[in-house]
């Protein structure tokens, strides 16, 4: 259930940070290679990446709600758009730790990008219910599909890399 306190700008600027993140780190997935992760490489580039689109869309969000607004935003607000912008390190630390294993030795590094883009799409695929949990409503087909719909686009990308690469 969302929070009681949780105004429709937050919740939708938190959807916007789910969406954003995942598609960021699915990009920043799809040219890795096995061996990226087993020397480490592919958990430092999608945690950079998670972490630099983190702070662009915390100011960005902080540089709207400042537009749509005379008054300066004050220190809860800038402490509101970090946490709104949470969900874009989720997609990549999740990601970083898969991928870390493999540089650790405890996964195979093709297995461990799999899993990282595997846990991406699956992500994006639950922008549905997440849109009706957050909204505290149903969810509504269109969502759902949308939801699905860009899984779907997301796993014909890594279909084709991995069909290109291997």
């Amino acid at each position: 259930m969302p929070s009681p306190t949780l105004s429709r700008e937050d919740a939708a600027s938190r959807v916007t940070a789910f969406v954003y993140g995942n598609v960021v780190a699915l990009a920043s997935l799809v040219p890795l290679t096995r061996e990226d992760a087993e020397i480490g490489r592919s958990a430092l580039i999608v945690l950079g990446a998670a972490v630099a689109t983190f702070v662009a869309h915390a100011f960005a969000e902080s540089a709207g709600r400042r537009v749509r607004s005379d008054e300066r935003l004050t220190a809860r607000q800038l402490v509101d758009e970090v946490r709104d912008s949470v969900p874009v390190l989720t997609a990549g630390a999740v990601c970083a730790v898969v991928l870390a294993a493999a540089w650790a030795g405890g996964l195979p590094g093709h297995l461990a990008v799999l899993a990282a883009e595997g846990w991406v799409l699956l992500r994006l695929a639950a922008t549905g219910p997440i849109v009706g949990a957050i909204r505290g409503t149903a969810v509504s087909m269109r969502t759902l599909l949308a939801g699905v719909g860009l899984a779907l686009v997301g796993a014909c990308v890594t279909g084709a890399k991995l069909a290109l690469t291997h």
